[in-house]
């Protein structure tokens, strides 16, 4: 956790209601997260920020100290973006961001963001429509492999699962190998797509080619083949969950099935203020949001 707008600010919230559950109430968020921000900054400051009386938390010396920068700091912060609700500044204002991996989670996660910082403007691109030849300011996708260096950070790894129809003989085994499954239809993302180069690299160390007879990237659509007994898709486990709730989700036994799922930014000239706050939230939050979204709605066991 390096320091930031928000871990700043939700250092200040639990300074001043002096109780992390309260704070992380009042914050929109869950209470390990808040605890996991504190330990970060108390871990990057080399310092103890708070120390426990009861239930309650109060700031030692140190936690004075940061208190008083942080406020000023945050105080700016706030003058800033008075000035940015300026209409002459909505450049300023507006983030750019293509999505083309967790197209389904992100719109909801995007309006936690915005209750947070309401004078942001969150701008779509459609990766298959270039903007005047512009990069977007930030770009959510998925590879192979951990990725980490100056314009990207890997934000987790993933793994993914073989959907099936409940009616199927496989549907009620605790796992499947993908071995077994040499001779059956898949459905499939068409060549190009990340996932579609996971699955023929998966099935290749099985010792086969993936039969597919049919071609999607929408998990909607994916989930209506597999339903409707076309065929059998290898899907990524948590940002998917809402893909399959009435489908058999079965882990893979023979191989360890994954994907990552990074954030990047552009190289070309410099990142303005607002996409900087929200490749924060994205990197502080996002994993968080997946994990609770996911185990709530559809518990994976």
């Amino acid at each position: 956790m390096k320091l930031n707008f928000t871990s700043l600010a939700y250092f200040k919230k639990a300074a001043e209601m002096e109780h992390l559950t309260k704070a992380a109430e009042a914050l929109h968020i869950a209470q390990p997260a808040l605890s996991r921000t504190i330990r970060g900054l108390e871990e990057e400051l080399n310092v103890t920020l708070f120390e426990k009386e009861g239930r309650s938390i109060r700031l030692t010396r140190d936690g004075h100290i940061l208190l008083k920068y942080a406020e000023r700091f945050l105080a700016d912060y706030d003058g800033l973006q008075q000035e940015l609700k300026d209409p002459r500044d909505l450049q300023q204002m507006t983030v750019t961001l293509s999505i083309l991996s967790a197209t389904k989670l992100i719109p909801a996660f995007l309006a936690e963001f915005k209750k947070a910082n309401p004078s942001v403007m969150v701008e779509i691109v459609n990766p298959n429509m270039p903007m005047a030849h512009k990069m977007p300011d930030l770009t959510l996708y998925s590879s192979t492999n951990h990725i980490e260096n100056s314009h990207t950070v890997t934000l987790f790894r993933e793994s993914l699962v073989m959907v099936l129809p409940r009616t199927d003989r496989h549907a009620n085994l605790p796992y499947v190998n993908l071995a077994d499954f040499r001779d059956r239809n898949y459905i499939a993302p068409s060549k190009g797509f990340v996932l579609r180069d996971i699955l023929d690299t998966y099935c290749k160390k099985a010792g086969f080619s993936p039969k597919i007879v049919m071609e999607s990237d929408n998990p909607g659509t994916i989930h209506e083949f597999v339903n409707a007994g076309l065929g059998i898709a290898l899907v990524p486990q948590m940002t998917w969950y809402a893909a399959f709730q009435n489908l058999a989700a079965l882990p893979v036994g023979d191989q360890d099935c994954h994907r990552y799922l990074n954030l990047s930014w552009k190289t070309e000239g410099r990142l303005s203020l607002t996409a900087v706050l929200l490749r924060e939230f994205i990197v502080d939050h996002f994993w968080e949001y997946v994990r609770e979204k996911a185990n709530s709605e559809f518990p994976m066991g």
